[in-house]
């Protein structure tokens, strides 16, 4: 994203404000990170992360109003006459000073302020590019939250997802997203799933049609976005395969590099998916809690086997 998609989406929710610099808009942000240039201001540059949004507070900005006008041209020249140097943010509501604005608009470098503290800002601003800049890819599923787990359910086209998805709902548990799901890393290698603009809030269902899950049944019912916790995968009921019966394997799959937890379910005649899919919810819950049903029953019969060996 470019400074310009910052200074669109978010100049209301961060009071942004474009000072000098609308040649810099163009800028590309490519990290989530930001930077206050303190040390830098003292000519410490080792390390020195050029690439990030750069933030200047109160402490920043009182440190370079003590230098002489010549001495705060230098300065802001090494920094952001770099090439990878993206924008700067005064925060508070701070007055630029005479050499900010001749540095920024001779290098075409955006200089914006905010009216916003320095610590509330940054967390904000932190959040908001960490979502904007994650990895993603696009998926085919249906993605619910089901006792407060994300579950994303995959498998052939017509197995039954948006039917169970819709019992689900009936159920009063959360939908999130139909056919095209859009999952995204975050921070701490956790997966958020999230719908695309486009379907947000429709599911479709064979024979009837699509429906507005919002409309239909409230807002209750329905979150923008979910962590992926558990894939659930649905496949015809094959006689000749085995399934998963004592729940001792423990089967994951791999988005983006971070494995999730997936179980497969047959589906066939007669079997209440969507009760499975609560079922399914609960044991991962248990299981994330450090629980094993099997590992506690092995250790139960264990005890049993050798009291009677005695």
């Amino acid at each position: 994203m470019d400074v310009d998609t910052l200074l669109k989406e978010k100049s209301k929710d961060f009071k942004l404000e474009l000072l000098t610099g609308y040649g810099g808009l163009n800028r590309k942000i490519t990290v989530p990170d930001v930077n206050r240039p303190g040390l830098g201001f003292t000519g410490f540059f080792e390390h020195f992360s050029y690439e990030r949004t750069q933030i200047i507070g109160t402490s920043e900005y009182t440190y370079l109003k003590h230098l002489d006008y010549k001495a705060q041209t230098k300065i802001l020249n090494k920094i952001f006459s770099h090439e990878n140097a993206v924008c700067c943010i005064l925060t508070r509501g701070l007055e630029p000073t005479d050499a900010m604005m001749k540095i920024f608009a001779d290098l075409n470098i955006s200089l914006l302020r905010t009216k916003l503290s320095s610590s509330s800002f940054i967390g904000d601003l932190i959040y908001y590019l960490d979502k904007k800049l994650a990895p993603s890819i696009k998926i085919h599923g249906v993605m619910t939250n089901v006792y407060c787990l994300g579950i994303l359910l995959v498998g052939k086209s017509a197995i039954g997802k948006s039917e169970c998805a819709l019992e689900l709902i009936k159920k009063g548990h959360k939908f999130v997203a139909d056919d095209v799901i859009n999952i995204r890393k975050r921070s701490g290698r956790s997966l958020v799933g999230s719908s695309i603009e486009i379907v947000k809030h429709l599911i479709e269902v064979r024979g009837i049609g699509i429906v507005n899950i919002k409309d239909l049944f409230g807002i209750g019912n329905i979150l923008d976005e979910s962590r992926v916790e558990l894939v659930i995968k649905l496949e015809e009921w094959d006689p000749l395969k085995k399934y998963e019966r004592m729940g001792l394997d423990e089967h994951y799959t791999e988005f983006l590099g971070v494995k999730i937890p997936e179980i497969t379910i047959p589906v066939a005649p007669g079997r209440n998916l969507a009760g499975l899919v609560e079922v399914a919810s609960l044991n991962q819950r248990l299981k994330n809690k450090g629980y094993s049903t099997m590992k506690d029953l092995s250790s139960k019969l264990q005890k049993e086997i050798n009291k009677n060996s005695l």
